[in-house]
This record gives C-alpha cells, structure tokens and sequence, in this order.
C-alpha cells in the first residue's frame, strides 16, 4: 500500500435534481474489514444537476477516477430506484457540453443521499446481481433511444429474474405450492414462464399485477420484442420505432414497481448483517482502494 495516493476527484451528475445546500459526508469505500478507506464527499448544485468531489486513494490519476466512478456510480443507482428520477453520470468526468437545463427539479436531501450510499454498500456485499439491474433501470430513464430505453428497462427485469428465480421462488413451495403455473412450465424453467412467476410471488394473480392488469400477454409480447431488437429479428423502420416506443412508458413503470417492491420483499438490505454474504459472486467488483 506503500504506492498508494489520496486524490480528489469531481464528478458530475446532470438530471431534474438538485440540493438546497452543500451536503458534506463521509462514506466507506470497499468491503475490507481491516484498514478500510473512507471517502471525503462533498456534494453541490449546479445548474444542471450535481457536481461531487470526492477522495480515492490510487497509484495514479486514472485508476482514482475509476475507483470513485465505480463508488459514486453505485450510490447514484441506488438513488435512482428511491426518487424514481433520471441521473447521468458523466463518465469523463468532464462538464456536458451542451448542457441541458431543467425548469422543476426534485430536491434531494443529505439523508437520502446517506441512505442511498447505505444502501449501495450492503446491496454490492449481499445482492450485487440487484445492484447491477439497478444500473439498467437507471440507463433505461437516461437514454433517449427508445429502443435502448425499453432493452434496459427489461434487461433489469430478467437480471433479477434469472439470479432469483430459483433460490427466491422455485425453492419456496408455499410459493411455488400458490403458482398459478403448471409443473411442467416450472420445470421447462424459460424466461417468460420465470418472470410469470416472479410476477405471481411478488404481486398475486395476474388481475393484481400494476399497470398491466389481467395482460396475461404482456410477458410474452414483451420478450418478443426483446428479441427483436437484440438480435435483429425485423427490420426497425419508422414503424418499428413508433411501436416499440409505444410500449416504453409501461415497461417503464413496471420496471420501477417491480425493483422496488422485490428490494422491499425480498431483499431485505437492512436486516442483513455486513459480515453475511447472500451471493457468492463480489470477486467481480473492483478492489478496494
């Protein structure tokens, strides 16, 4: 560690968001038990967003600016999913030119900002599968494709479908014992018949479910286009736009339900201890530094 330096990095968040005043906070960085860093975060409004300047401690310049993007980037995922609001993060850590200004902006207050880098460091401990769909749900409210907007917004359905499914849903016979899907749909395990279910547990019969009430073929017409973007199945036309784009606001609002209510019912960040690990795979985060 005897190579390693302190350095100050800014970034800046653009979106209909705000402060009422300057935010100053510490926050631990990394999971290391022994020797932890902290880093010094100070948060300010600009007129398109945030603008944070915050410590890493790195050999040299660009792994710092890394490591604090990757930190802050998580937050700012966490944040995202609890006000519901699109936040970009600069990559380059460079003002946006141009920058786009907005008339009404949600103000954000220090707490939530606590709870959100809270929230962050037990979600990217104990469920880091959850925090990465948090990632999409958030590019979804960014871009301005609209066929990314709608890839997005169902990649961070499936992730947490196919991660869960079986350890939250299959696993459970109260749950699975309640399913209104047959056996063999349980068994054939495809993705449609896993977001079904995910659907059932989470929310009930399908007359239940938010915003696609009684659809029982929203699922399916939804994987359909998945699969026609991803892999290039029609030709996107003018057409094919206007027609995914016309499915975008209720896959969005499902997205957000969805994430929302299974954080709350099935991951139950703030019972966890931080010493419990719930998924075995944090090898893919960056080191601590």
């Amino acid at each position: 560690m005897s190579d390693m330096r302190t350095w100050e990095v800014i970034l800046y968040v653009y979106g209909p968001i705000t402060v009422r005043d300057r935010i100053l906070t510490t926050q631990q960085k990394g999971f290391q038990v022994e020797d932890p860093f902290y880093s010094d975060i100070e948060i300010q409004r600009q007129p398109s967003g945030l603008r944070a300047t915050l410590t890493a401690r790195a050999p040299d310049p660009e792994v710092a600016h890394n490591v604090a993007l990757f930190f802050f980037g998580r937050m700012v995922d966490a944040l995202t999913l609890a006000t519901s609001r699109p936040m970009y993060l600069s990559l380059t850590g460079r003002e946006r030119n141009p920058i786009q200004y907005h008339d009404v902006r949600l103000i954000i207050e220090g707490h939530q900002f606590e709870r959100a880098f809270r929230d962050a460091h037990r979600l990217g401990r104990s469920a880091p599968t959850f925090l990465r769909s948090l990632g999409w749900y958030r590019k979804g409210l960014t871009t301005e494709n609209p066929l990314d907007k709608f890839l997005a917004f169902w990649n961070a359905i499936e992730i947490v479908v196919s991660k869960y499914f079986k350890s939250t849903i299959f696993n459970n016979q109260e749950l699975k014992k309640k399913s209104f899907l047959s056996e063999d749909q349980w068994n054939a395990g495809g993705i449609k018949d896993k977001v079904y279910a995910c659907f059932e547990a989470l929310w009930g019969a399908s007359h239940d479910w938010p915003f696609i009430h009684d659809d029982q073929g929203w699922i399916r017409e939804s994987y359909d286009v998945r699969l026609d973007v991803a892999h290039g199945r029609v030709i996107i036309d003018v057409d094919a736009v206007t027609r995914i784009n016309a499915r975008v606001p209720i896959i969005e609002k499902v997205c957000y339900r969805f994430l929302n209510d299974w954080q709350k019912k099935f991951i139950d960040i703030d019972s966890q201890s931080p010493g419990v690990l719930i998924e075995q795979n944090v090898q893919d985060l960056p080191p601590e530094v």
